[in-house]
């Protein structure tokens, strides 16, 4: 059998390598959106974060340790907005064991935590957009008010005004709106229980007496020496030593609809 090779023609097989997938060059205005919601441009790999990040993943263990230490900051801080509405410098009052475990107690701040985190992609996220899709931002911007109006060009919206790296920008403002919830929250709390007489109520009797003490006490807190209680009759807060405490008791919890309390049949009774 003759073989014919004539241009594009291998005997009676047309050649398709022309067919193979190779580069295909991209066109214009089709390139993939980046939806990406963290900061993170190119250039910011030196920041502040990125290096901190490589050294928490190259090194695992200080990831507890660092946060161990940040929720220690974190509840100090909250602890002292919320003792400083009853008068009572709690910092006078902790030893070294309540600074480590001063974060622990209130689980309210991983709610901030998120709270914070969500606030500043949501309010970064334009700038991030234009930095990641320059063109489909300009595209966009082009269509309607709307859009020129959320991707406006301007340092007030933009982390250029603040002069650190973009993802420095959005985690320093997530630390400082944890710091502000922490503070406020704090705050909200100790006033219900000051002003609208919130709290844990607790009958405290100390060591050496036969009966407990008169009033109605709220149990604000305790640390490893010290129990804090806030009297609503007197106005007044205290540091109560624990070895001066003989007995601690919570108020009586009342019944539920329908329940039966757990009660003593009474003599005679029917």
């Amino acid at each position: 059998m003759e073989s014919r090779e004539q241009g594009d023609i291998h005997g009676d097989i047309p050649a398709i390598a022309h067919l193979q997938p190779g580069p295909v060059t991209p066109v214009a205005g089709s390139s993939a959106t980046d939806w990406s919601v963290l900061p993170l441009v190119q250039g910011s790999e030196d920041s502040v974060v990125m290096v901190l990040w490589r050294l928490l993943r190259d090194e695992p263990a200080l990831i507890v340790s660092a946060g161990y230490v940040f929720l220690s900051l974190l509840g100090l801080w909250s602890s002292y907005f919320f003792y400083l509405r009853f008068q009572l410098s709690i910092l006078e009052y902790l030893q070294i064991s309540d600074f480590l475990v001063a974060g622990l107690r209130e689980p309210a701040y991983a709610l901030i935590l998120a709270g914070g985190i969500v606030l500043a992609i949501v309010a970064g996220w334009p700038d991030t957009m234009r930095r990641r899709n320059p063109a489909k931002v300009e595209a966009l911007r082009a269509r309607h008010w709307g859009w020129r109006l959320l991707f406006t060009r301007s340092r007030l919206f933009s982390w250029d005004i603040s002069g650190l790296r973009p993802l420095t920008g959005l985690s320093i403002a997530v630390v400082c709106f944890m710091a502000l919830g922490a503070a406020i929250h704090a705050s909200n709390k100790a006033e219900q229980i000051r002003d609208q007489g919130q709290g844990a109520r607790v009958v405290v009797q100390l060591a050496g007496d036969s009966a407990p003490l008169p009033g109605d006490a709220r149990l604000l807190g305790s640390s490893s020496a010290f129990v804090f209680l806030w009297w609503p009759q007197q106005r007044r807060a205290e540091a109560v030593p624990v070895s001066a405490i003989k007995r601690m008791q919570s108020d009586v919890l009342p019944v539920k609809a329908g329940g039966r309390p757990n009660a003593a049949p009474v003599a005679g009774g029917r």
